[in-house]
């Protein structure tokens, strides 16, 4: 389930890579090769997002948090299930079961493993369907600020730095990672690397 976690992370970056919206006039004005248009263009540090994001890092913290029960409770079920197939075995090999019993405690036990894999299998899908709820509404919050952002600044691009990303290189003149933080935050804490 720990896939979960990062589906939640990779999702996330993906919606910063490819936002086009901005924050703040940090942005600058790109003159293009035939000098008769400019481009503003703008920059956020994708990871610094996603820390610093108070509502994803509650989201996340949540989700985590939800993930670690769900498999804390179905180790306790496997661990139960472990030990009735060890008592089985013990008695079967003792010679204190008949064959009818060990083939019915067997169809039971049986029984009792496909439940438990079908609960985690629900429980992981469960979690997975959440998690792309909350994925969703939070890249419609980011985009909608992004958008204003974008807006209310004339931005033609807002840009995601991430390393690894697309974006291979960026000028910390065009970054306004702190400008979207406090907008999606609605504080001042909005803090870039």
């Amino acid at each position: 389930m720990k896939l979960i976690t990062g589906f939640v992370v990779v999702i996330c970056l993906s919606t910063l890579l490819f936002s086009c919206a901005g924050d703040t006039s940090s942005g600058r004005e790109v003159e293009s090769g035939g000098g008769s248009s400019d481009l503003k263009i703008a920059f956020v540090y994708g990871d610094s997002i996603l820390m610093n994001y108070k509502e994803f890092r509650r989201e996340s913290d949540a989700m985590e948090l939800k993930q670690r029960r769900a498999e804390e409770e179905l180790q306790k079920k496997g661990m139960a299930l472990e030990k009735e197939i060890m008592d089985y075995q013990q008695k079967a090999q003792s010679g204190l079961m008949t064959p009818k019993e060990m083939q019915a405690r067997e169809k039971y036990l049986a029984t009792r493993q496909e439940a438990v894999l079908g609960e985690r299998d629900k429980m992981a899908q469960e979690i997975m369907e959440e998690t792309a709820v909350i994925n969703q509404r939070l890249h419609g919050v980011l985009q909608e600020k992004l958008a204003e952002i974008k807006k209310r600044e004339g931005y033609d691009f807002i840009l995601s730095y991430i390393e690894g990303g697309a974006l291979l290189l960026a000028d910390d003149r065009f970054d306004i990672t702190d400008m979207v933080l406090k907008e999606l935050n609605g504080d001042d804490s909005g803090s870039s690397n």
